[in-house]
């Protein structure tokens, strides 16, 4: 796979974003792309490169970058809603549009985690988004934070978010939080990435990781995050993707994202559409050469090769 580093623009915040070719690509040729995407506080140099290196290898090119509020990319430090988001993936859609080495009509979307409901509303409204894979994602914001979390932790977070809005309003304070405080049941899935998945994948990431946020992963996040979780609502989106393709892909026993949601997702989307379930949680398998990744890339590879 070979690479190039490259500077785009979300409503005019400089974004930086890797490029991805696979290593027959040659001069002149144009390829499909696939824009890989990452959940709440990823980073580039993991699952998207991690995709990227999985989906060249099937011919594609491909391309990842870091949101907004997370370096090196600029905006608001340590600010972002999903909203937001979609503005970015948006924004790289067109940047690929321009490159020399794709096909414009034939772009499609990985979006892990969070990245899966965001990459939704992309296709939607991007004429040049044939596919989307969502991954262990989400529909309803509010039912999967509320079946996540239980009622009373679950009220006990919107009391607190009231505060802080309140704050934000009166002071300007962005009113920082550890990024994993009101997200559901990540306790084990989020110590596993910053305890196995920075330090194995790609040969380990830790260290780069911390020196390009200058501070240890994760770093503290606006709690505005968590009020765009609950506002956040691909329902009425799902249905109108026809005749763009939709894949949906979970972990049977995700802890994060219940099974309701995967569900809910392949019904709501209409033909052509697929889904299929990792023998597995969230993200433990997320791994060069693990035989649970390499299966879910092989059927995204197809999926992508058939619809683009």
């Amino acid at each position: 796979m070979k690479t190039r580093e490259v500077v785009f623009y979300s409503e005019g915040d400089k974004m930086a974003g890797t490029v991805y070719l696979p290593d027959d690509y040659k001069d002149g040729e144009k390829r499909p792309c696939i824009i890989a995407n990452s959940g709440w506080t990823g980073l580039n140099m993991v699952y998207p490169a991690l995709f990227s290196r999985a989906m060249t290898a099937k011919g594609n090119v491909c391309m990842g970058f870091d949101y907004r509020g997370f370096k090196p990319s600029e905006g608001r430090e340590k600010y972002t809603t999903l909203e937001r988001e979609v503005e970015d993936v948006a924004a790289a859609v067109n940047f690929m549009k321009a490159q020399p080495e794709i096909d414009p009509q034939r772009i499609g979307l990985i979006g892990w985690g969070v990245g899966g409901a965001v990459c939704v509303e992309v296709t939607a409204r991007e004429d040049a988004v044939k596919a989307v894979a969502t991954l262990n994602s989400f529909v309803d914001g509010v039912r999967w934070m509320r079946m996540g979390m239980g009622n009373d932790k679950y009220h006990k977070m919107l009391r607190a978010l009231e505060d802080d809005k309140i704050k934000r309003a009166t002071t300007g304070d962005p009113v920082l939080r550890h990024p994993y405080e009101f997200y559901p049941n990540i306790d084990e899935s989020g110590a596993f990435y910053v305890d196995q998945t920075l330090k194995r994948i790609d040969g380990g990431v830790s260290e780069k990781a911390n020196q390009t946020t200058g501070e240890e992963f994760p770093t503290p996040m606006s709690s505005v995050y968590a009020e765009s979780f609950l506002r956040f609502n691909i329902e009425a989106t799902l249905p109108k993707l026809a005749p763009k393709a939709v894949f949906v892909g979970h972990g049977r026993y995700n802890e994060l994202h219940d099974k309701i949601e995967a569900e809910e997702a392949y019904r709501l989307a209409k033909e052509p559409k697929e889904l299929y379930y990792v023998e597995g949680k969230h993200n433990e398998w997320m791994f060069d050469g693990d035989p649970k990744f390499e299966a879910l890339a092989d059927a995204m590879g197809e999926f992508f090769n058939k619809y683009l």
